[in-house]
């Protein structure tokens, strides 16, 4: 055979061989997509933790891929994982919560079409849901479940106002309980969990709920509390805030009220092996918390509601003022002192 024809003949055999290799690979992925198909439709509540990362695996792919089916598949099967309590806690443990939470916030950047982020949402929506009945129906003898009140706490109290409220009932009832479960969940961050929730969330009978729990967890020995308020010293500020934004609903402000007066009177005392910096106190003053109290006193006596104030006042007496002498004060002090000598110099003048 001529060498030319030889090398046709080549040319042939080859390009041949690459369209039987990319046969394969396509009839390959076709199977593989129609076994991950198959593996969707019958995933359900009881479905084995080991198989959960897979479902959100594929959830990914048909959303990085833009493979509609795929997508709706894993969707749907989310769904019906969350069908009932032995399902979500499954998911939970895999962390399912986390990973679907991770999609929501990819939707924005990702520019998918409105029928792939309307199914990605409902599935988010199933999680929000089951989470919220689980914790409305959880049992508080059970105290293995507490981890994962806080875990739901955490994850999706700032998400969803519906999973909050229930979140801070299962906490409530886990802490009137016993007595140590509420000391358990002190040293489990808790207080941590009630600052994101507040701070993810304005509705004030939420805020004021939460302030209440508050109340309940911190009224215990100073040193039990103190050491992790201070940690988390911030949430004395967050909870000055989030009076400020309702200055007109009573209940939200008599509750943070009484909570700043609660964490004033918590005293370590003079013991030199605490940090000076472990003072409460100090806290409230860097707020303005017995300023907004005031604010709040105001306008109940300008609504004429005397006795309300009166309750208010009497617990604010106890939130600590701006010490005098501070800088604060004492600029305040040389201003007005200026003031009334650039005064005097010119009432002497025009005389």
């Amino acid at each position: 055979m001529p060498p030319k024809s030889r090398s046709k003949s080549l040319a042939r055999a080859e390009t041949q061989k690459k369209a039987l290799k990319k046969a394969a690979t396509a009839s390959a992925t076709s199977d593989k997509k129609q076994v991950d198909l198959s593996f969707l439709d019958e995933v359900d509540s009881s479905v084995d933790e080991s198989l959960v990362p897979k479902v959100f695996q594929l959830l990914g792919y048909g959303l990085a891929q833009g493979d509609r089916p795929c997508l709706l598949a894993a969707c749907n099967a989310v769904e019906r994982i969350c069908e009932d309590s032995y399902g979500f806690i499954t998911l939970v443990k895999a962390k399912g919560v986390e990973t679907m939470l991770s999609f929501l916030r990819h939707l924005p950047q990702a520019h998918v079409a409105p029928a792939t982020s309307e199914a990605v949402n409902a599935a988010a929506a199933a999680i929000f849901q089951r989470a919220a009945v689980w914790l409305d129906e959880v049992d508080e003898v059970d105290f293995d479940q507490l981890q994962h009140v806080l875990h739901l706490a955490f994850w999706l109290g700032s998400e969803d106002e519906d999973v909050a409220l229930s979140a801070l009932g299962a906490i409530e009832r886990f802490t009137l309980y016993r007595s140590e479960n509420g000391a358990t969940l002190l040293q489990s961050d808790v207080l941590q969990v009630l600052h994101r929730i507040i701070g993810h969330n304005r509705a004030p009978e939420l805020v004021s709920e939460a302030f209440t729990l508050l109340f309940r967890l911190c009224d215990a020995p100073a040193p039990a509390v103190v050491p992790l308020v201070t940690d988390e010293s911030d949430i004395v500020r967050t909870v000055v805030e989030s009076m400020t934004q309702a200055p007109l609903n009573m209940r939200l402000q008599l509750a943070g009220i009484r909570l700043l007066a609660l964490w004033s009177q918590l005293d370590l005392g003079e013991d030199p092996a605490v940090s000076e910096s472990k003072d409460l106190k100090q806290f409230i003053r860097e707020a303005n918390g017995f300023e907004v109290s005031r604010e709040v006193i105001a306008n109940l006596k300008r609504a004429g509601l005397s006795h309300a104030a009166g309750w208010m006042s009497t617990i604010s007496c106890r939130l600590p003022q701006q010490v005098r002498g501070s800088k604060d004060s004492k600029e305040e002090y040389q201003g007005r002192s200026f003031s009334r000598t650039s005064a005097g110099s010119s009432r002497a003048k025009s005389k």
